[in-house]
């Protein structure tokens, strides 16, 4: 009987050894990353595999995190914690804790500072947009233009039009307010 079942458990063992074996030579759908530090970066386009810690000189920058300052014609990132100035556009699709100035536009996910310029928006800003058009699901803080819009506000819109989605006063010239415990 122990003869069978040590027979029975080196089949099972061999079997699965087998088929691991197989499995493993099958190609993978995952990418694997390797990231690289840069303390300074000249492109014209950039990487964005590429983590900036320091300075970013590009002409159309991309990189996945940035610490530091951007200049740019214009700049994107996955997240950027510092200060990105670009004549046509700043963008970051995850979280900006930064200060965002174009002539054109400013695009964050979540933004945790203030953003200068033509065009501002973001899906949740904590702190300042100042430009011809804001708009955002939430703010907390204020939003400074000709045209404001939000669903949800804890602050400010000073401007022509203001629109507060969610209050009972959703539309109101020159200032508007809301504070709501949300």
């Amino acid at each position: 009987m122990k003869k069978l079942i040590v027979a029975l458990f080196a089949s099972v063992t061999l079997a699965a050894g087998a088929w691991a074996q197989e499995t493993a030579s099958e190609p993978t759908l995952q990418r694997t990353e390797t990231r690289t530090i840069s303390p300074v970066l000249f492109s014209l386009q950039g990487d964005d595999t590429i983590d900036i810690i320091g300075l970013r000189l590009s002409a159309w920058g991309k990189c996945q995190n940035l610490t530091g300052v951007d200049l740019a014609i214009g700049g994107e990132a996955m997240n950027a914690y510092g200060v990105q100035l670009a004549l046509v556009r700043n963008k970051v699709v995850d979280t900006a804790g930064a200060l965002q100035i174009a002539i054109g536009a400013n695009s964050a996910g979540t933004l945790a500072g203030a953003q200068i310029g033509l065009l501002n928006t973001a899906i949740v800003a904590k702190g300042v947009q100042l430009g011809f058009i804001n708009s955002t699901s939430d703010v907390r803080g204020f939003q400074i233009g000709l045209l404001n819009s939000t669903e949800s506000i804890y602050g400010y819109q000073i401007g022509l039009i203001n629109v507060i989605k969610g209050s009972k006063v959703p539309f109101f010239p020159i200032i508007n307010f809301m504070f709501s415990a949300d």
